[in-house]
Formats: C-alpha cells, structure tokens, sequence
C-alpha cells in the first residue's frame, strides 16, 4: 500500500503515527499550525470526523488498506461479541507488526517488507 506524504497525513490525523513523525520537527509544525489556525473558529468535531480519523490512525499504523480493514472487522464482528478486542487481537498478531515489536525492524514499513521477502521463516 503505497502511503504519500507522511507529514501531511500525520498533520491532518493530529498523532504521530509514522517513525519519521516521531520527531521534535513534527511536534513544531504542528504548534506552528495551531498557532496559523487562532483567527478561525475552532468548532466542535462531529462523531462522524472523529471516527474517520481514529479509523485512518489505525490504517496507517498498520499499514494495511481500506479492503482488508473492512475485512479484518467483518470477521471480528462474525466471530465475537467483542469486535473491537478481536480485531486488535488479529492486527497485532500479523507477522509483520510482530517482527516490528520483537525489534528485528526499525519501522513496520521495514517489518512488512523483511516478511513479504521471505526474510523470516514461519514454521519452517
């Protein structure tokens, strides 16, 4: 999944969410637009918003696209009574995401790509 600019996505969703985010440049630019946003009214986020953006943070997090999250949360919601704990529960058990939390890759975009090379063997 090819992701674009990761400044202006991290920008737009308000979190930190790729490594090269995780930075003291990135926590200025967004005190800087903060402070370029005090003549316009701040208004309140409707529910709608507020879910589509937790929605793109998990995406982007784990680098996965629109169709497989949709499909990750029709399984969750088929197979439980408890979607939310399910899903997180398959999205962290990815390869790719453990590889990235065991430390054998600086960034899960590395992780999925040492896993899609067949750099790591799964019961083999």
């Amino acid at each position: 999944m090819k992701i674009g600019p990761k400044f202006k996505i991290a920008k737009r969703l308000g979190a930190p969410i790729f490594e090269k985010t995780q930075s003291q440049k990135f926590e200025l630019s967004l005190a800087r637009s903060a402070n370029q946003r005090r003549g316009k009214r701040p208004g309140q986020a409707s529910d709608y918003k507020r879910q589509l953006i937790e929605k793109q943070k998990l995406r982007f997090t784990y680098g996965i696209s629109e169709k497989q999250l949709r499909r990750y949360h029709d399984d969750a919601v088929e197979k439980s009574n408890q979607p939310v704990a399910v899903m997180m529960e398959r999205l962290e058990s990815r390869l790719d995401n453990v590889i990235y939390k065991m430390g054998l890759a600086k960034t899960r975009r590395l992780a999925r790509q040492i896993a899609s090379h067949g750099h790591i063997c799964v019961n083999g």
